[in-house]
């Protein structure tokens, strides 16, 4: 009866603390632990080609609002994505309050400092999207123990976006790029039985994010890059 117990207590620690080798035996494909888009292979930037973009917040069209804050995280992971590939200028809009805030500081002498004299940078492309389907679904999994449900569970997770890129000057849309992501990951599952609020451990949701924002920006960077 210790040994079961000592049993359960082990697999329940590793669940909680995410065992690498557990999650390395139950997905043993790479591509499954990182982004399959590979930014990396893009062309090197021209310096004097770069254009200068401004990314306005993700709307989110998926029905569910308990997701907003998903939506609003995904907004800064595109933009942190284009300024690493080098091949945009970004300004940033969602701060411009605080930014208008300090040029006036020092424009009326009670901040140190020359910002109020200077103009903004204009962008000349805007990026805007939504995000339509966010969902994550586990499938039916393994249990090793009776008292608590406790095992394996397999969870699909699909992100589509739709982004656009407008041309700041005339308001035309120059491009509509759609793109989903699908990713299949195998996590922990934990919980008493009887009693609600199972965790399943996996991180298939955030990856499928990242592979659809990496689409996005490999997209983006082949139309508008800085080549």
């Amino acid at each position: 009866m210790r040994t079961g117990r000592l049993v359960v207590v082990c697999l329940i620690c590793a669940a909680l603390t995410g065992c690498q080798a557990l999650e390395q035996f139950l997905n043993p494909t790479p591509e499954q632990h990182v982004s399959r888009v590979a930014l990396d292979s893009l062309p090197k930037p021209d310096p004097a080609k770069k254009k200068v973009v401004t990314v306005y917040e993700f709307k989110n069209k998926t029905g569910d609002l308990k997701r907003l804050t998903v939506t609003n995280g995904m907004t800064e992971m595109l933009i942190s994505a284009l300024v690493k590939t080098g091949h945009f200028r970004v300004v940033d809009r969602a701060a411009l309050d605080q930014i208008l805030a300090e040029k006036q500081l020092q424009s009326t002498g009670m901040a140190t400092g020359d910002a109020g004299k200077k103009k903004l940078i204009g962008a000349g492309y805007i990026f805007a999207g939504a995000v339509t389907e966010l969902s994550e679904k586990d499938s039916a999994g393994l249990n090793v123990s009776r008292t608590v449900n406790l095992g394996f569970k397999t969870v699909t997770a699909r992100v589509a976006v739709d982004l656009r890129v407008t041309d700041a000057a005339t308001g035309e849309i120059l491009a509509a790029i759609p793109v989903a992501k699908t990713v299949r990951k195998t996590g922990m599952n934990a919980g008493y039985k009887g009693v609600g609020g199972n965790t399943t451990i996996s991180n298939a949701l955030d990856l499928a994010i990242r592979e659809t924002l990496d689409q996005a920006v490999f997209e983006v960077v082949k139309q508008f890059g800085a080549k």
